[in-house]
Parts: C-alpha cells; sequence; structure tokens
C-alpha cells in the first residue's frame, strides 16, 4: 500500500480495511518513496505487515513478501 495516494493516505487506508470483517487477515506492506529513518518502525508500529522504500529492489520486494507470508 502506497502512504501517498491521492484522495486517502495509506495509514488511513489499513485502518479502513482492517475495519473490515477479514480485514485482519490481508497482509499488508507499506511501500513509500519518502523514506526516513525509523519509518520502518513507524509503518509496523501502525499495523502494516512489512515496509519497503522506493526505489523497489525486485529482490528485496519478494523478500519482504516472503517474510510476510510466514507470520
Amino acid at each position: 500500500c502506497d502512504i501517498m495516494l491521492p484522495r486517502i493516505n495509506g495509514t488511513d487506508l489499513l485502518h479502513l480495511v482492517r475495519s473490515l470483517p477479514r480485514g485482519g487477515d490481508i497482509k499488508i506492506i507499506a511501500l513509500t518513496a519518502f523514506a526516513r529513518h525509523g519509518d520502518r518502525e513507524k509503518y509496523l508500529s501502525q499495523g502494516f505487515d512489512g515496509y519497503i522504500s522506493k526505489p523497489v529492489d525486485p529482490q528485496t520486494f519478494l523478500n519482504e513478501v516472503y517474510a510476510i507470508a510466514q507470520l
């Protein structure tokens, strides 16, 4: 989920999805181009299952997806 969406920010979208009856079953990775020190911890603490900063390296993406699939 991109953090900087046009009509809703990614964190608000995350909370909307999580409020759905099966929303807790969906794994969601935070994705941002404006990465700062501490962002991974920040977004994981907000309820995202993973975190990737842009530009996205394909191997990093696969590693993150694999890691959260193991949860």
